[in-house]
């Protein structure tokens, strides 16, 4: 398996620093949306962050139309 690590620029004698690697970052809340085939309690969990509030009585069809995208 091939690993990318993140090494800093040479010095190019500029004063601006490096860039820092990319954050992987999908959104307002960093988190990953489950797969179709996930539980039910995985995209309660995934509804809870994108909109916190009570979604239990969805069914999981419901929660996948509504934040599956």
């Amino acid at each position: 398996m091939l690993l990318r690590r993140y090494h800093p620029a040479p010095d190019t004698g500029e004063d601006e620093p490096p860039h820092p690697p990319p954050s992987g970052d999908d959104g307002p809340d960093d988190t990953e949306r489950p797969a179709r085939s996930a539980s039910k309690a995985e995209w309660l969990a995934y509804a809870d962050r994108q909109d916190p509030g009570d979604h239990k009585s969805m069914t999981k069809e419901q929660l996948i139309e509504q934040y599956g995208g």
